[in-house]
């Protein structure tokens, strides 16, 4: 494929959604380590399978950035059949597209989605345990720098003071980011962890890794979440007198923002804002001379986390990059009930 192109541009192409991106990074996560960046020669599954080859149809190999011609699918023997040619793969039909959108529900915010974008903490202590290492055996090797907790691996567990830990609690591992004057700690979320031995003050827990965000060390804190719950397949509604705020900071730090980048806004669940809206990022600028103010329009972004006065929200379109604390966002489309 071309430069430039994202799991989001590859769930337009090939899912015919966009917003779908999130089930190509669920279905890829061995492969790829942070979904904001997709490498030449990487194979993704489109769609689940099992442990038998997928059909060459669900699965896409990520093609050098100087090559741009798409070509048909090159020949592979029965053995083998998994990837398109290297210089990319020609357009779905639209046929694959519909089978391929419909292997799984319409959902406006996925889980993935929901515990990866982190959030800020407003000020608020968080009741967080430990990460102590890796189990291997009957021992456990501590975690380094260059030796991470791996996806199902087994890691055990400080839990956090005066509580105890019960088997198949949901743990989210994470790490603090720059704080931001007024809002507290950035949480970088590393992972996803479920109990599988309980643990208190007297005894270390064990978790397996069930997903995996970015690098998930020794020592590193967690702290209990409750299981995604978002059953609606609803889209969201035009509004034309949505909440309006500012941009509060971007998650990562980026001198400028790219597609799928995670921003925080200072309106949250008690401003009227849910999982799934829509909201329009802009600027104003001088135009200099006799053209006065100028609204520059920067992009969409989906909110996929909310705390009672923030949100965590998802760069799902982007026009200019240059995205600033202080940057205006005006919800346009605004999840139903």
């Amino acid at each position: 494929m071309g430069p430039g192109e994202t799991l989001w541009s590859l769930a337009q192409q090939y899912l015919g959604d966009a917003l779908l991106w999130p089930e190509i990074y669920r279905l890829n996560t061995a492969v790829i380590e942070d979904p904001h960046w997709i490498f030449p020669g990487e194979e993704l599954r489109l769609v689940p399978g099992e442990e038998t080859p997928a059909p060459a149809d669900a699965v896409v190999t990520v093609a050098p950035s100087g090559d741009t011609v798409r070509q048909t699918p090159v020949a592979r023997p029965a053995a083998a059949p998994t990837i398109f040619a290297q210089a990319a793969l020609a357009p779905a039909t639209t046929q694959q597209a519909v089978e391929l959108r419909n292997e799984r529900a319409y959902r406006a915010v996925r889980e993935g989605e929901y515990y990866a974008a982190g959030f800020v903490t407003e000020e608020q202590s968080l009741p967080s345990g430990r990460l102590l290492g890796n189990v291997q055996t009957a021992a456990i090797r501590r975690l380094t720098a260059s030796a991470t907790a791996t996806l199902f691996g087994a890691v055990a567990l400080r839990p956090p003071p005066g509580d105890t830990l019960q088997r198949g609690d949901r743990l989210l591992a994470y790490r603090r980011s720059v704080a931001i004057r007024g809002y507290g700690d950035v949480i970088v979320p590393t992972g996803l962890l479920r109990v599988t031995s309980p643990g208190d003050a007297r005894s270390s827990a064990v978790a397996t890794v069930v997903a995996l965000y970015g690098q998930m060390t020794d020592g590193q804190e967690f702290i209990r979440v409750a299981p995604f719950s978002f059953a609606t397949n609803a889209r969201a509604e035009d509004v034309a007198d949505g909440v309006t705020g500012e941009v509060v900071g971007l998650r990562d730090a980026r001198e400028v923002a790219a597609m799928q980048d995670v921003l925080f806004i200072n309106r949250g669940a008690e401003d009227g804002v849910h999982l799934g809206d829509v909201f329009a990022i802009s600027s104003v600028a001088s135009g200099g001379g006799d053209m006065g103010a100028v609204e520059r329009d920067h992009g969409r972004a989906l909110i996929v986390n909310t705390r009672p006065h923030t949100s965590s929200a998802v760069i799902i379109e982007l026009y200019r990059s240059d995205i600033r604390p202080g940057a205006a966002v005006r919800q346009i489309r605004r999840m139903p009930g």
